[in-house]
């Protein structure tokens, strides 16, 4: 493992640092009574050392300076795979979860619209869209099926990454590459001719290391800490932009007092300075890449002229192959974009 950069690491040492003297003052307090506490358990897939690896280390200092709240800690992949995540939330065995959209889509196929090739432009369109347009039907979705959305989390750009440069579509026919197995990634890299090998993110170093896959699709920064000891190349498609969502059960959820739900909210990481930090760190993460000797490949306007072309046709069977509330959902984006573009041309 490559020495950690400090970009993240120091944003949240600052916020940690502010919390010491209050995780003191409640230490001394007087214990409160056990009917008073409030217990659960946290799931996630933080790799060590990784920016939402810090952001965990923030929640658990806030949480431990709140004498009335009591958490255990599963982080590490340790309940299994994003599915057996978010079984276990839905079951009540774990009460807290951060949770991928991608893995979201196993139980709400409607996660993998936002994900569709190509969607969206840059990241301030992205939280434009997230914030004000996607909240309230992923907020609904999650109650009926007994969960609680409490905010989004941070992941970013989707690439691709490989053990030889893949710049065009035609570079990726017959590779076998991993995506998530919802559908929107499996429909993006068979519309550009790869054979599509569906993993969940536990299963990946394994694929890689066997040959089973040649390469996959992630974030920049799940790629440098967890897959970059796997490829040689990785190039900038941008073609989804993913994000997670920290959840609760709701019946769990609904048995806590305002104070509680108040202490348990407060405790995550601010989702302005987290996509402010993880966006910083990309950039850091990009240069160590090239260090290191890794290949990073922007595309050209021409490059991804093609990217897209290729995958337009995917957004219809993607919406097809879904059903349910998706062509709602695929809408609902577009309003946000108009709404995005109307505001930009306002306040360029």
């Amino acid at each position: 493992m490559q020495n950690k950069p400090l970009v993240v690491r120091q944003a949240v040492t600052n916020l940690l640092q502010g919390l010491s003297l209050l995780t003191f003052v409640c230490c001394v307090a007087s214990p409160l009574l056990a009917a008073d506490m409030a217990r659960g358990k946290v799931t996630a897939l933080a790799q060590v050392n990784s920016p939402w690896d810090e952001q965990w280390d923030y929640f658990k200092a806030k949480i431990n300076a709140a004498p009335e709240v009591e958490m255990e800690y599963f982080i590490r992949g340790e309940i299994g795979t994003e599915e057996q995540m978010l079984t276990a939330l839905r079951r009540n065995r774990v009460q807290i979860g951060g949770i991928t959209m991608w893995g979201l889509a196993g139980i709400i196929p409607e996660s993998a619209v936002p994900m569709i090739p190509f969607l969206f432009e840059s990241e301030a369109e992205v939280d434009f869209v997230f914030d004000h347009y996607l909240q309230e039907p992923f907020t609904a979705f999650l109650a009926e099926r007994g969960l609680v959305f409490l905010d989004w989390s941070e992941v970013g750009w989707s690439n691709l990454y490989a053990d030889k440069p893949v710049l065009t579509p035609a570079d990726a026919v017959g590779l076998k590459l991993r995506g998530s197995p919802n559908f929107a990634a499996q429909a993006f890299l068979q519309s550009v001719g790869a054979d599509s090998i569906p993993l969940g993110t536990s299963d990946i170093g394994p694929a890689l290391q066997t040959g089973l896959v040649d390469g996959g699709l992630a974030s920049m920064v799940f790629f440098y800490y967890a897959l970059s000891d796997f490829a040689t190349d990785v190039t900038e498609t941008h073609q989804s932009y993913d994000q997670g969502i920290q959840m609760a059960n709701k019946q769990w959820w609904d048995s806590l007092t305002d104070e509680h739900r108040a202490t348990i909210k407060d405790a995550f990481y601010p989702i302005v300075p987290a996509r402010a930090d993880i966006r910083l760190l990309t950039k850091t993460l990009r240069s160590d890449l090239i260090d290191r000797g890794l290949a990073l490949h922007t595309l050209t306007p021409e490059q991804r002229a093609l990217w897209v072309g290729s995958t337009t046709s995917s957004h219809r069977a993607i919406l097809d192959e879904i059903g349910g509330q998706a062509e709602d959902i695929y809408t609902t984006i577009l309003d946000g974009k108009r709404a995005f573009a109307a505001q930009s041309a306002r306040d360029p």
